[in-house]
């Protein structure tokens, strides 16, 4: 894991305005996973999958990576292998849990996300609390495609993508943690 870790930290310097996003969402993950009541192993477990979630991008070109303006097909679809990528990595580690934490940070709780276009309770708990806690990060990060937002703001879009997008229960229990959640 500790490799992995590091792996991680390598890619964050290679993608302007990602330096210390694994953390945050590792962080935010082991908050939100606390704030709903899980266990401290669970926890410590969802925070190690938020610390290595993009590491699968380690075989996205840097000028996919780091395009300041809308990914073509093609590039998009590079983009969108680091969570197979990612999952593939982390199973070496022999934890399927954490593996499918990787794997699923980017389904949608409405079916529409990837890789296997999971929905709802198909989606581990562990991988809602990521896509919550790595949406949040990303939107309050500036990033070569656009300025980051107000914390404000985040989370009103994450109250926007209640539902659709995030699972509710998560994304009302990170709103009430951050104590400025708008309803939707």
């Amino acid at each position: 894991m500790h490799t992995l870790e590091r792996i991680a930290l390598a890619l964050e310097a290679r993608i302007p305005g990602t330096a210390g996003h694994s953390r945050r969402v590792a962080d935010y993950a082991r908050d939100l996973a606390e704030g709903m009541g899980l266990p401290p192993a669970q926890a410590t477990k969802i925070a190690q999958a938020g610390t290595v979630h993009d590491i699968g991008k380690t075989c996205v070109p840097g000028t996919v990576l780091n395009k300041p303006g809308p990914l073509d097909p093609h590039e998009r679809d590079l983009v969108r292998r680091h969570a197979t990528t990612g999952a593939a990595m982390v199973a070496d580690l022999g934890d399927t849990e954490l593996t499918s934490f990787v794997r699923h940070h980017h389904e949608r709780y409405d079916g529409g996300g990837y890789p296997d276009r999971l929905a709802g309770e198909q989606i581990p708990l562990g991988a809602r609390i990521l896509a919550v806690a790595d949406t949040f990060d990303a939107l309050t990060s500036n990033r070569p495609y656009r300025r980051a937002l107000e914390h404000a703001q985040a989370l009103k879009v994450l109250a926007a993508e209640a539902g659709t997008q995030l699972d509710p229960r998560v994304v009302a229990c990170f709103g009430a943690g951050q104590g400025m959640l708008q309803a939707a």
